[in-house]
């Protein structure tokens, strides 16, 4: 078991005070426990704000006692980036795992220069709760969060690293764009991070690149900016031997394909044979015991630094992997490069044995010019179905023990879980599974993105509790009821073996409608198909979880604001069958939907109106209207934003509640300090709809012109 210690640091520097230290890693139990009354009533309690009126009681900052960020990494094929949280300690988050507990916060940055500015990702977060029988002693509990992104991608000839942050906050989320922010409970991790490349070129771009004008003729034959798809190429052993000469690459790495599949007898060829496919090669007499280690694989140049379980839909295992150096991946990013593979093992009997095998998952990783210092950080990831393994929270935490062993250029076999790997290392750690509270197979458990019990089935809206599926984060941070709108996702786990028909209905009457959108499947391996109803029936047939990670069962394309109920039906037989009978009741759920977006107007009163003249120092007057249904705010700003913080603020500058019916209510803009310009005064309303299962609000925006003259 690894300690609490291990791999759990800060970015602080290691010259800090006594004092400083105490209150990175003491307790601080009564405090911790007040955290939010001591917030609401002096948000800088702690310390932690640069910049605040607010005086600090008890100055704590990046305190990792309880929580703590143990590594970061990134998937560049399936771009997500990956943290790996560490929470270890007994109690200090809420409740045990019958209670609500608390959010273990995760704000992602990027940043294409070095560090010197960041670019906001988003947030997600997981519920962390008091599990002593896990953290005791030296145990820890290890958890993951993650982020779809979608980082700016460059040709394969240019640098393909970039850095990525990441900020852990237990129970206060880190505010947007302030990737200097510090927590008070956890701690900040920065990591280099490869890009992948783009997979096609612009004819334009060849041109760029050599420093050469598009010539005017060659635009009779081809687009400038038409793509162009490029097959990576996959350098072989004797390519690999020229690439890496002079670079102290032995050839038992650069030819570990070749070499593995001749001991393992994969090839129909003798000993000379082999040796002449790859002529001039020198082997070390002891390659076998190179090949097929006894204890230990080598780590030079890749290592598992930790793995963790994201208990969000869908449970996913993550690992984070620190590429060591610039060379010794079969080939830089214009090339197919290598592949390190990471399998996964459970004890759930807990005997030691890991009998049960998760899966494999893989990243694709490249050569880099780079220098030693900069370590390159991947992630795998690997969603896999727990659901057999969970039990009430009445009966304790479901704790295991989790196994992963990484391997550079050839998958382990599931069958043994005590493999050693050439190149490669093992890592072990221990998880908790959540209590069983998903929805049965054959029903539907997660409904527009938010699972099914935290939507009132009276209103359609959503319950105060309610939070996404897929990140835990409220889709109202007030706990207000939220509607749907435009693409509503129906999941749930399959019945296997069957077929089901979703549909939707008028709540106040009316027929039935079949939802048979195609849909796209993601695979346990982050690859995609499609699927389609049987065109007769209506009908799909049930997908197993290896092929359908994210348990989509409907993809519903909803017009209107009424509310709608949405029937899962299921059948015993393929999709196909006609005659197939139904299985048990059909599961239905009400959804209000708002499909349309808020009323948002201005305009100004004073003077000569829109668009009207005025001098510096003149108090600008108007009416505003910002409505809707169920707003979510408004605000308003001048553009654009040329004068010092804190002048030009328009009374308000933003609300939570409606305004009056049209003309709507009254602001003033005190242009004294401004710049003479040509400004507009905009209003921008969102509302709380969630729209298209993933994401909340629909936005109206509206302006009104003036100048500012000296």
């Amino acid at each position: 078991m690894k300690s609490k210690a291990s791999k759990s640091t800060t970015r602080t520097s290691t010259k800090t005070s006594t004092k400083t230290v105490a209150a990175t890693r003491g307790a601080f139990l009564n405090e911790r426990t007040a955290f939010k009354s001591l917030l609401l009533a002096n948000p800088n309690y702690f310390g932690n704000l640069e910049k605040s009126p607010f005086k600090p009681v008890l100055p704590i900052k990046g305190n990792t006692h309880y929580e703590s960020l143990g590594c970061l990494g990134y998937h560049p094929q399936h771009k997500h980036l990956e943290a790996v949280v560490y929470i270890h300690q007994p109690a200090g988050y809420g409740t045990g795992i019958c209670g609500p507990g608390s959010p273990e916060y995760v704000r992602f940055y990027l940043s294409y220069d070095n560090g010197a500015s960041w670019e906001d990702q988003g947030l997600t977060s997981f519920q962390a709760h008091n599990v002593p029988e896990g953290t005791s002693g030296s145990n820890r509990l290890e958890y993951a969060a993650q982020l779809k992104v979608d980082p700016k991608r460059k040709l394969c000839v240019f640098a393909p690293l970039i850095r990525a942050r990441a900020i852990l906050s237990w129970n206060n989320p880190p505010p947007a764009n302030q990737p200097h922010w510090s927590p008070v409970w956890g701690n900040v991790r920065d990591a280099n991070i490869l890009v992948e490349p783009q997979r096609f070129w612009f004819p334009k771009d060849l041109f760029e690149v050599a420093k050469v004008k598009f010539p005017p003729q060659l635009a009779e034959l081809l687009s400038p900016d038409q793509p162009i798809a490029t097959t990576p190429k996959a350098l072989s052993a004797m390519q690999l031997a020229t690439l890496y000469r002079g670079q102290d690459v032995p050839v038992h790495r650069f030819a570990f394909k070749e070499l593995a599949a001749f001991t393992q007898s994969k090839l129909e060829l003798g000993a000379e044979s082999f040796s002449a496919l790859l002529p001039g090669l020198k082997f070390d007499p002891k390659i076998v015991d190179l090949l097929y280690p006894k204890t230990d694989g080598d780590t030079r140049y890749e290592e598992l630094k930790c793995i963790g379980l994201d208990p969000n839909a869908p449970d996913t295992l993550v690992g984070v992997i620190q590429v060591k150096k610039a060379s010794g991946y079969s080939g830089g990013p214009c090339t197919d490069g290598s592949r390190e593979y990471v399998t996964f093992w459970a004890d759930f009997d807990g005997n030691g044995s890991f009998e049960t095998c998760l899966g494999t998952a893989d990243v694709r990783v490249y050569d880099v010019s780079a220098s030693p210092q900069q370590d390159v950080y991947y992630a795998v990831r690997l969603p896999v179905n727990l659901n057999k393994y969970r039990r009430p929270c009445k009966d304790g935490p479901r704790l295991v023990r989790v196994r992963a062993i990484l391997s550079w250029n050839a998958p382990v076999p599931c069958s043994n879980p005590n493999y050693v790997p050439a190149w490669g290392n093992r890592e072990e750690t221990q998880i908790n599974i959540a209590p069983a509270a998903q929805a049965p197979a054959g029903k539907i458990a997660i409904l527009g993105g938010i699972p099914v019990s935290m939507i009132d089935n009276g209103s359609g809206l959503t319950t105060p509790d309610a939070v996404f599926a897929t990140n835990n984060l409220p889709p109202d941070p007030f706990g207000r009821a939220c509607p749907f709108a435009r693409r509503v996702t129906a999941q749930g786990a399959p019945l296997l073996g069957h077929s089901y028909k979703v549909e939707v209905i008028p709540a106040g009457g009316g027929a039935p409608t079949a939802v048979v959108n195609k849909l796209v499947l993601t695979r346990q391996n982050g690859t995609t198909h499609e699927h389609l109803a049987d065109p007769a029936t209506g009908r799909f047939d049930y997908v197993d979880f290896t092929q359908n990670v994210n348990s989509v069962l409907a993809q519903w394309d909803s017009t209107g604001d009424d509310k709608w109920q949405v029937r899962l039906t299921s059948y015993a037989g393929a999709a196909s069958n006609p005659a197939a009978p139904t299985v048990g009741s059909p599961d239905t759920h009400l959804v209000q939907l708002d499909n349309t977006g808020p009323e948002a107007s201005i305009e100004i009163t004073a003077g000569t109106g829109d668009c009207g003249k005025f001098k510096i120092g003149d108090m600008l007057l108007g009416r505003f209207v910002a409505r809707d249904d169920h707003l979510r705010s408004y605000s308003l700003g001048v553009e654009p934003a040329v004068n010092p913080a804190g002048v030009g603020v328009p009374s308000p500058s933003s609300g939570l509640s409606n305004t009056a019916l049209a003309p709507g209510d009254n602001w003033s803009l005190d242009t004294t300090g401004m710049k003479p310009c040509g400004y507009v005064i905009r209003v921008v309303a969102v509302d709380r709809a969630i729209v298209n299962s993933q994401s909340v609000g629909q936005k109206a925006s509206h302006s009104a012109g003036f100048c500012l003259e000296k």
